[in-house]
């Protein structure tokens, strides 16, 4: 979950209980499934998100609504399973693990949240970052 209050840590035993329910590898809280709801953000950051969504589904062929959102619960088998052979660095370990779970045959389920824009700080989200995403993401659709 993000430290700058973004996330609502009430919502942690939804995704423990979406975790429990279909053993799943990953459970994403989601924006964007029904339910799902972001409050305070301007326009060209919803812009962004869905842009970065929309080329995470396209490329890495996802059924997912919100591919990009950082509050997960990852189950210890998956990661135990996983982690040596992740090598993402920045955002794009967001993709690289539903990419995984997706390779390895784990279930990857969402279920709704409410995102707050941020109540401290400011966004690391960079044009660097922005490259790495897109170069991961196109990396990934032109070797499937």
């Amino acid at each position: 979950m993000d430290a700058d209050y973004s996330h609502n840590p009430q919502d942690i035993p939804q995704l423990l209980a979406t975790m429990k329910e279909c053993d799943c590898g990953i459970v994403i809280g989601s924006r964007y499934v029904k339910g799902g709801k972001i409050a305070g953000w301007p326009f060209t950051r919803k812009i962004i998100s869905k842009t970065a969504n929309f080329i995470a589904k396209v490329s890495l062929g996802l059924k997912l609504h919100d591919c990009t959102s950082g509050f997960r619960c990852y189950s210890t088998r998956f990661l135990k399973e996983t982690v040596n052979d992740l090598h993402s660095y920045t955002y794009e370990i967001q993709i690289e693990t539903v990419r995984q779970a997706v390779l390895r045959k784990f279930n990857v389920k969402e279920t709704p949240i409410l995102f707050v824009n941020r109540k401290r700080g400011k966004s690391k989200l960079s044009l660097t970052e922005v490259k790495s995403y897109l170069s991961y993401t196109f990396r990934v659709f032109w070797r499937s």
